[in-house]
Protein backbone atom coordinates (compact mmCIF):
# COMPACT_ATOMS: atom_id res chain seq x y z
CA UNK A 1 0.00 0.00 0.00
CA UNK A 2 1.35 3.43 -0.94
CA UNK A 3 1.15 6.82 0.76
CA UNK A 4 2.28 10.02 -0.96
CA UNK A 5 3.11 13.06 1.13
CA UNK A 6 4.91 16.38 0.83
CA UNK A 7 6.99 18.27 3.32
CA UNK A 8 9.12 21.38 3.53
CA UNK A 9 11.38 19.53 5.97
CA UNK A 10 13.95 16.92 5.07
CA UNK A 11 12.74 13.45 4.16
CA UNK A 12 14.67 12.02 7.12
CA UNK A 13 12.81 14.28 9.57
CA UNK A 14 9.39 13.60 8.05
CA UNK A 15 9.99 9.85 7.98
CA UNK A 16 11.03 9.94 11.65
CA UNK A 17 7.71 11.62 12.42
CA UNK A 18 5.82 8.82 10.64
CA UNK A 19 7.78 6.23 12.63
CA UNK A 20 6.94 8.07 15.88
CA UNK A 21 3.24 8.09 14.87
CA UNK A 22 3.42 4.32 14.42
CA UNK A 23 5.27 3.72 17.70
CA UNK A 24 2.79 5.86 19.64
CA UNK A 25 -0.22 4.40 17.80
CA UNK A 26 -1.46 7.82 16.74
CA UNK A 27 -4.64 8.24 14.72
CA UNK A 28 -2.91 8.94 11.40
CA UNK A 29 -3.37 6.95 8.16
CA UNK A 30 0.19 5.63 8.00
CA UNK A 31 0.23 4.71 11.71
CA UNK A 32 -3.17 3.05 11.53
CA UNK A 33 -2.08 0.96 8.55
CA UNK A 34 1.19 -0.24 10.08
CA UNK A 35 -0.43 -0.90 13.46
CA UNK A 36 -3.14 -3.06 11.85
CA UNK A 37 -3.09 -6.86 11.72
CA UNK A 38 -0.45 -8.32 9.45
CA UNK A 39 1.86 -5.28 9.52
CA UNK A 40 4.71 -4.05 11.67
CA UNK A 41 6.95 -1.02 11.79
CA UNK A 42 9.60 -3.19 10.11
CA UNK A 43 7.43 -3.16 6.95
CA UNK A 44 7.70 0.63 6.50
CA UNK A 45 9.75 1.89 3.55
CA UNK A 46 10.33 5.42 2.27
CA UNK A 47 11.39 6.70 -1.14
CA UNK A 48 11.82 10.28 -2.27
CA UNK A 49 9.98 10.72 -5.56
CA UNK A 50 10.48 14.34 -6.43
CA UNK A 51 12.19 17.40 -5.05
CA UNK A 52 10.27 20.59 -5.72
CA UNK A 53 12.08 23.87 -5.25
CA UNK A 54 9.47 26.49 -4.53
CA UNK A 55 6.65 27.38 -2.24
CA UNK A 56 4.00 25.30 -0.50
CA UNK A 57 1.60 25.69 -3.43
CA UNK A 58 4.07 24.09 -5.83
CA UNK A 59 4.77 21.18 -3.44
CA UNK A 60 1.07 20.57 -2.83
CA UNK A 61 0.33 20.73 -6.56
CA UNK A 62 3.01 18.10 -7.28
CA UNK A 63 1.79 15.95 -4.37
CA UNK A 64 -1.78 16.03 -5.73
CA UNK A 65 -0.54 15.16 -9.23
CA UNK A 66 1.45 12.15 -7.96
CA UNK A 67 -1.44 10.95 -5.74
CA UNK A 68 -3.74 10.98 -8.76
CA UNK A 69 -1.16 9.41 -11.08
CA UNK A 70 -0.34 6.56 -8.66
CA UNK A 71 -3.93 6.11 -7.45
CA UNK A 72 -3.05 6.27 -3.77
CA UNK A 73 -6.39 7.53 -2.45
CA UNK A 74 -8.17 5.24 0.01
CA UNK A 75 -9.18 2.46 -0.22
CA UNK A 76 -6.46 1.57 -2.78
CA UNK A 77 -3.80 3.62 -0.98
CA UNK A 78 -3.32 5.49 2.28
CA UNK A 79 -3.98 9.06 1.10
CA UNK A 80 -7.28 10.47 2.37
CA UNK A 81 -7.16 13.67 0.31
CA UNK A 82 -5.23 15.11 -2.57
Amino acid sequence: MIYVGETARSLVVRFAEHLADIRHNRSKPVAQHFNSAGHTIADVRVKGLWQVHGDSFQRKHMESHIIQRLGTMTPGGMNEKC
